[in-house]
């Protein structure tokens, strides 16, 4: 009918979603692989801000990856 809105594919990504999504894995990653890192540098006692750093570069790389994986689909 002329009153039904449009039908969307289920592959169609709205610019908001998108961005909230890529927000959202790179802000996730780098905060909780940050966090993993600073605890896994307190039980191993190694130098400060090297675990946190080695996290946060894990976090952002994984986030890079998900986001890929998600939006070639």
């Amino acid at each position: 009918m002329a009153d039904d809105p449009p039908t969307r594919k289920p592959d169609d990504h709205s610019s908001e979603g998108v961005a909230g999504a890529v927000l959202g894995y790179l802000l996730g990653g780098i905060v909780v692989w940050g966090f993993l890192g600073w605890l896994v540098e307190r039980l191993l006692d190694l130098p400060t801000g090297i675990g946190v750093a080695v996290g946060m570069m894990f976090g952002a790389a994984g986030a890079i990856y998900l986001i890929m994986k998600r939006l070639s689909a």
